[in-house]
């Protein structure tokens, strides 16, 4: 089997593992703040259960965290559809906002040990590369849980990516601005 053959199914079987986790539908999740984060100043109001959508018809809008502390990731590039970090050392990959682990596994290898969490019902955040994954498939997570460890043997790099309705977009758009 030439490369151009073994990408192209690599490709298709990644694509298929990202449609069966967007069509699994998640618990619904609260959003507090990450521990450790300043407050807003206004007293914590009682918890409710968000809807999976707004008032006519619009998505609930998702809260995003950065994955890794203190690091800055590579620019976004569409070919490797999401930002790649080099971390020194083993640091703690944290859920980038509320959601359910639709997968947890190794089947794709340039992935290595990934996660997949399903955020609403247009949501993905793709977490590779992991040298240990503390969660499993079906766990409701909440934004800033540890979900896995950085610091795998098998790549210098750590790999995260937001999908939406399952096509690769710029996580940088959507996370909170990160001064260097």
């Amino acid at each position: 089997m030439n490369g151009t053959c073994l990408r192209w199914l690599i490709g298709a079987l990644f694509a298929l593992i990202l449609a069966g986790c967007a069509a699994t539908r998640p618990a619904p999740v609260q959003n507090e703040p990450i521990p450790g984060e300043p407050a807003q100043g206004a007293p914590a109001k009682p918890a409710q259960k968000p809807a999976e959508t707004a008032p006519g018809g619009a998505e609930a809008p998702i809260v995003w965290a950065w994955p890794l502390p203190g690091t800055i990731p590579a620019t976004y590039s569409p070919l490797s559809k999401g930002l790649d970090f080099e971390p020194r050392g083993v640091l703690p990959v944290r859920a980038a906002a509320d959601g359910v682990v639709s997968y947890v596994g190794n089947s794709i290898k340039s992935y290595g040990e990934m996660v997949v969490i399903k955020h609403g019902p247009s949501y993905l955040s793709v977490y590779a590369n992991n040298s240990k994954v503390m969660v499993k498939e079906g766990d409701n997570v909440r934004r800033g849980q540890k979900i896995a460890e950085t610091g795998g043997r098998d790549s210098a790099h750590w790999h995260f990516e937001i999908r939406h309705q399952g096509k690769p977009v710029d996580p940088v758009v959507l996370l909170p601005r990160k001064t260097r």
